[in-house]
């Protein structure tokens, strides 16, 4: 009877254990890239994980090419981010689905016009969520909020420390 007690009792704390680890949080690290010409910008976009509750992540597996001035930087895929060096001035950026290089990304192009200026670094940030408010129990289809947000430099640090580096 005293060998069961104790197994039980061993049980439930390595429960626990399990439970209060599997609920820590783990915090990347993010060191910005150096420009190798002082005179240029580096220009990050990320797309961090999405914020909605559960196991199913909005267009988790489908991932947009990224172009800067007509060229691609690279697919931008859930919980990653590129970075790439601009020369100061004024730059155009196009996510879309409609390369051979995307997958799955079936929404709409997405372009912004944004401007760096020499020896800075420039964030953007791809945030896909599903849209909670469009999506109804039994209706077939996702509904998405899909932005793309200019990000003050020292906030992104925070965002993007835990996404990364895509591999193109």
């Amino acid at each position: 009877m005293k060998n069961v007690t104790m197994i039980r009792t061993c049980l439930l704390h390595g429960v626990f254990i399990f439970l209060l680890s599997a609920c820590t949080q783990t915090v990347g690290h993010f060191t910005p890239t150096v420009a190798t010409n002082p005179d240029n910008a580096v220009f990050y976009i990320y797309r961090p994980a999405a914020s909605t509750p559960g196991l199913m992540k909005p267009l988790k597996f489908d991932y947009p090419d990224v172009l800067v001035d007509g060229k691609s930087i690279g697919v931008l895929k859930y919980d990653q981010y590129l970075v790439t060096e601009l020369a100061p001035g004024a730059h155009n950026i196009t996510i879309t689905g409609l390369t051979t290089a995307s997958s799955g990304w079936a929404a709409r192009d997405i372009e912004q016009a944004f401007q760096v200026s020499p020896g800075t670094q420039v964030f953007m940030k791809l945030q896909v969520e599903y849209d909670m408010e469009k999506m109804n129990l039994g209706e077939l289809g996702a509904k998405y909020i899909i932005n793309l947000l200019p990000v003050d430099s020292e906030d992104a640090r925070y965002e993007i420390r835990n996404t990364t580096p895509a591999r193109n």
